[in-house]
């Protein structure tokens, strides 16, 4: 177990720093899973990202437009596959100050999800503010960001069962 774990985390840091705007190891109420986030510029305010998000028993990957109103917004749209099937999303981000929001909407074969993250900047790379994210339910999400690393947690409440998510994003 101990020689798995240490080549994830090699793959993990290996790949962020080749090809991503992040990857991510995410454990998700004692589940671990690996995601991939890429982005890029077409021309103006429209650009493309892709999503890629591997688990032990299920996966998803997918690609689409992006388009920037403004400098404190974005939406997306995109489509892709997952375990047994389809699988699309969309994304809205906005941001201004210390101030930011992020929701995303996925929907496909095995059936809707969502998370919405609204929070703000405390200083020292320090933020703090709400999650709401489908099968774990609702609560604090604490952040905190050192040069290219960042490592977040969110404590949730659902049915009366506390759910957690404990993360480490390595970004470019």
């Amino acid at each position: 177990m101990r020689n798995l774990m240490l080549a994830v985390l090699v793959l993990f840091v290996a790949t962020c720093a080749a090809a991503g705007d992040f990857a991510e190891v995410q454990v998700t109420n004692g589940t671990p899973n690996l995601d991939f986030y890429l982005t890029g510029k077409i021309h103006g305010k429209l650009g493309w990202s892709a999503w890629a998000l591997a688990s032990e028993n299920w996966s998803e990957a997918f690609a689409g437009p992006t388009f920037a109103p403004t400098t404190w917004s974005e939406v997306g749209f995109s489509a892709g596959l997952e375990s047994g099937g389809n699988r699309f999303g969309e994304s809205l981000w906005l941001g201004h100050g210390r101030y930011s929001a992020l929701v995303l909407y996925e929907h496909g074969h095995t059936g809707p999800w969502h998370k919405i993250v609204a929070k703000a900047s405390l200083g020292h790379g320090f933020a703090a503010g709400y999650h709401d994210q489908a099968f774990v339910g609702r609560g604090l999400h604490a952040a905190y960001t050192r040069k290219k690393i960042t490592f977040w947690t969110a404590l949730l409440i659902k049915d009366g069962h506390l759910g957690s998510i404990f993360s480490a994003v390595v970004s470019n």
